[in-house]
């Protein structure tokens, strides 16, 4: 080891969008075995598509 250097690994540096982005992605995962209908996870499609790129259209409330 060099003198110095610290030998355990930096905890990864992450931003709010990336967990949001991850949490959504967990939510997702969980929901497909037990969402009651695809509406749910249609939302939370939706929801991650937002977070991973906000300046693109995206379905709203008024969409059928």
């Amino acid at each position: 080891m060099l003198p110095g250097v610290d030998p355990t690994p930096e905890e990864p540096v992450t931003t709010p969008a990336e967990e949001a982005r991850d949490a959504l992605l967990a939510a997702i995962a969980k929901q497909v075995a037990v969402a009651p209908n695809a509406t749910t996870l249609l939302r939370l499609a939706e929801a991650y598509a937002w977070a991973v790129s906000p300046e693109q259209a995206h379905g709203g409330a008024g969409d059928k």
